[in-house]
């Protein structure tokens, strides 16, 4: 049996589950309590809520699998599997009210992530993917479009730590920080994006994403010139230096011209 007939079941849970998960949010988000966590970003009650109900939901229906998350520390069993929660990424986005946030439920089996679910509520859209199976938008398939050049109107994200670590006049493109991993790995894949560049972002940032990245089509390669597997890619969390997400031609172009500061 593949990855992906193994895997259908929790596919059809997980999507079932990020859209009550959404419901919920857009019910919410005009009314959120915002306060600062210790490293100064924002956590709201919709973020504690949103996780405890993923995690209930799925700790009910798969017990033996670990849940870690953003907002609390690893419960459940010891089995091998790992589900990845961000319930809300993009909080500093939701507080103030700019439409560009998801909630997103990653899954690792032994370290390898084999399942992805990210669902974007102000646009109603979810992405999923299988390992093995193809990425997915609103059961349409994404593949992404590469090139070996990018060209100076190209879309390229980098997130705001690894733009006060890079030199941006050696990114080429147009470059954009969206405030969101999720939504800018999904945003690759789908070709709205050209690439997106990470440093810092956590498991539960990449878990979903890399999935649907590796699926759709692109790579993951660092600054440094080592391009990684998406097992890799998500072992390296907390990202710890630039890392891109791209087509394979676009990537190679990214990490030949791009320069630390």
């Amino acid at each position: 049996m593949d990855a992906k007939q193994g895997l259908a079941a929790e596919l059809e849970f997980v999507k079932g589950l990020a859209a009550e998960a959404a419901r919920v949010a857009l019910e919410r988000a005009a009314r959120v309590r915002p306060q600062e966590k210790a490293n100064l970003t924002y956590v709201t009650d919709l973020d504690h809520d949103l996780e405890q109900l993923i995690r209930d939901r799925l700790s009910h229906q798969y017990p033996n699998d670990q849940l870690t998350g953003e907002e609390y520390a690893a419960s459940g069993g010891g089995g091998p599997r790992r589900w990845s929660i961000d319930p809300i990424d993009g909080t500093g986005n939701l507080v103030h009210s700019l439409p560009l946030w998801a909630v997103s439920i990653g899954l690792l089996d032994a370290g390898e992530p084999v399942l992805g679910v990210i669902v974007i509520p102000p646009l109603n859209e979810t992405y999923w993917a299988v390992k093995g199976g193809g990425a997915w938008r609103d059961g349409v398939r994404l593949e992404v479009q590469d090139a070996e050049t990018i060209h100076n109107q190209d879309n390229i994200c980098v997130g705001t730590n690894a733009l006060r670590a890079l030199d941006p006049r050696t990114i080429p493109g147009r470059i954009r920080d969206l405030g969101t991993a999720c939504c800018e790995q999904v945003f690759v894949a789908s070709n709205r994006l050209r690439a997106c560049t990470f440093l810092g972002e956590a498991l539960h940032d990449v878990a979903a994403g890399t999935v649907i990245a590796a699926e759709a089509g692109c790579q993951f390669g660092t600054i440094d010139g080592a391009v990684l597997s998406p097992t890799e890619m998500v072992a390296s969390a907390p990202i710890k230096r630039p890392t891109f997400v791209a087509p394979p031609l676009r990537l190679r172009a990214l990490m030949n011209q791009a320069r630390m500061l």
